[in-house]
């Protein structure tokens, strides 16, 4: 009997060695196969547009009608000269022009009128574009020459690339301090109540933001063209064209709009944020000493809505930089805290390029733990949310409706469950300028829901519900920043109070005979929360190439912990 016992056991063993060794197995390929794709990803190099090589163009015939990319097709190396006529036929004008040189020229029959100017030092380029502005001529073009056109009423199509989707969002901020309630009473053989309650509102800040770009788009190009005869514009959002009929000048209206409101909608950027609970020691119970952090050299404090200067470079309300050219903080008056509009909103400036840093001197005056670390990327003015937690339903609302029978009067309750959301959420809505400046929305809110019992008495009866006692803090701002810096959001406190429980060891774990050597007190500490926002500007492929690389030196980190753990 021991010996079967000793096999059976010897047998589990051997599965249970085996299932632990084919799960590591399995882990280790999922492992390599993440490993293969961020390399793979990261070795993967997207160059920017460069001219070819001087030793491709010297094989190229000229007036080959071969296009090139990167080759210039305007025809700037024209030699320059002088020109004077006075009212010249069109016509003879443009023949004219290009007599002596190896450029063509072609005129469209229906081109009459007469030209008159007087230039000096121009080339044929430059003069074709002078009478497309002042006489309305239209021309093509390519790279053998130009074909003369009249100014009538022509159809073109552009391409826009912008997703057909429309959104709405809302962001919400509202201070309640109590209900008003109203009652409407009915009665009958059946009694019915109704009730209805709104809430004060002592403070609230709503920020509603609406894209609809091609809804837009159709009513912004007519007012460019008007509303002449013959002119017209289809929008075609699913194809994602624009068709514009309407004359030459107008058109190029048209086009260089279109290719302005791209480039504006297509700036993207990627919103970095670190959400971060500091539990403060006893020396810092009145909240983060700032002005104590920013006295490290690597680090800078500045007014959010007033940043100024180039990268990394902060000024205070004065104008005056926080960071010299070594990248250390210049110490002034003006860098305390006092002086700076709004506490708990700033600007920090950190020579180096992580959050590491300041987490780093956050400690020094607490525990820090980082509760979320999300990161988003989204486009010019388009609202990215992001939300990390759970939702649960709670009673909200208790009615009752009585129904009177020949055998008596029916009670029923009636409940009203309304979800709650315990976690992080942010929401944030960038807008890019041309220089790299962000101007954010901030809505950063983190709740947390604990269970209520509360008990209810209807028509005698006594109901015990699981109500919701929420607390909840958040802020709402809009903050200005450099591409790259931190905006920090703090002053964000919270009081927890805990019961602590001491005695002599041994002694006060005895039942009854322990409560006499054991001591009971609450224990108040206070906490805050710190929101850390970084947004870096996507105005190169290498910004993504980096991120790929971070995100293979994350996964390799965390492998070797993984590795090292087994």
């Amino acid at each position: 009997m021991i010996k079967q016992h000793l096999c059976v056991i010897m047998l589990t063993g051997l599965l249970g060695a085996c299932a632990s060794s084919q799960n590591r197995e399995v882990a280790q390929q999922n492992r390599q196969s993440i490993d293969d794709a961020l390399t793979e990803a990261a070795a993967v190099v997207i160059p920017d547009a460069e001219s070819p090589p001087d030793e491709i163009l010297d094989q190229l015939v000229p007036g080959s009608g071969i296009a090139v990319p990167g080759l210039e097709q305007d025809l700037e190396f024209e030699t320059a000269f002088d020109i004077s006529v006075s009212k010249a036929p069109a016509r003879l004008f443009f023949m004219s022009l290009v007599r002596e040189t190896n450029i063509n020229m072609v005129v469209h029959p229906s081109v009459v009128g007469e030209i008159s100017l007087d230039l000096k030092n121009v080339t044929v380029a430059e003069v074709m574009r002078l009478t497309r502005e002042v006489y309305g001529y239209e021309f093509k073009q390519n790279d053998t020459g130009y074909i003369v056109l009249p100014a009538r009423i022509q159809s073109k199509i552009f391409p826009v690339n912008y997703l057909n989707v429309s959104r709405a969002g809302e962001s919400l901020m509202t201070v309640s301090s109590g209900q008003i309630e109203g009652s409407n009473d009915q009665g009958s053989d059946n009694s019915n109540n109704s009730s209805s309650s709104n809430s004060l509102k002592s403070s609230s800040i709503a920020t509603t933001s609406v894209a609809d770009f091609w809804a837009e788009l159709r009513a912004t190009l007519v007012s460019i063209i008007g509303d002449g005869q013959g002119r017209s514009v289809v929008v075609d959002r699913h194809a994602g064209l624009v068709i514009v009929r309407a004359m030459p000048g107008e058109l190029r209206d048209v086009e260089n709009y279109l290719e302005n409101a791209q480039d504006n909608l297509q700036r993207q950027v990627i919103l970095e944020a670190k959400v971060i609970e500091v539990d403060l020691n006893d020396s810092f119970q009145s909240g983060i000493d700032w002005a104590a952090i920013s006295s490290s050299r690597d680090l800078a404090i500045g007014n959010a809505g007033v940043v100024r200067g180039v990268g990394r470079v902060l000024a205070d309300e004065a104008g005056a930089p926080l960071l010299d050219a070594a990248g250390n903080a210049v110490l002034s008056s003006n860098l305390e805290l006092g002086n700076i509009p709004y506490a708990n909103l700033f600007a920090v400036g950190s020579s180096s390029s992580t959050f590491a840093s300041l987490i780093t001197l956050l400690s020094t005056q607490g525990n820090v733990h980082v509760l979320s670390s999300p990161r988003v990327s989204t486009v010019n003015n388009q609202k990215a949310v992001i939300k990390v937690g759970t939702d649960e339903f709670f009673v909200t609302e208790v009615s009752s409706d009585n129904t009177s029978t020949a055998s008596g009067t029916t009670t029923t309750p009636e409940l009203t469950l309304t979800p709650f959301f315990s976690g992080i959420a942010l929401d944030v809505t960038p807008q890019i300028s041309k220089e790299g400046e962000v101007i954010l929305h901030i809505h950063p809110s983190i709740s947390e829901v604990d269970d209520q019992l509360k008990v209810v008495t209807l028509g005698g009866e006594t109901f015990e519900l699981p109500l919701a006692l929420s607390t909840v803090r958040e802020s709402d701002s809009v903050v200005k920043a450099q591409n790259g810096q931190v905006v920090v959001i703090g002053g964000l406190m919270k009081n927890i109070t805990s019961d602590e429980v001491g005695g002599l060891p041994g002694v006060s774990d005895v039942p009854f005979v322990g409560e006499a050597f054991k001591q009971k007190r609450k224990a108040n500490r206070r906490s805050e929360l710190v929101i850390l926002l970084r947004p870096i500007v996507v105005d190169k492929n290498r910004v993504w190439s980096n991120y790929i690389q971070e995100s293979v030196d994350r996964v390799k980190q965390l492998n070797a912990n993984t590795v090292e753990g087994e």
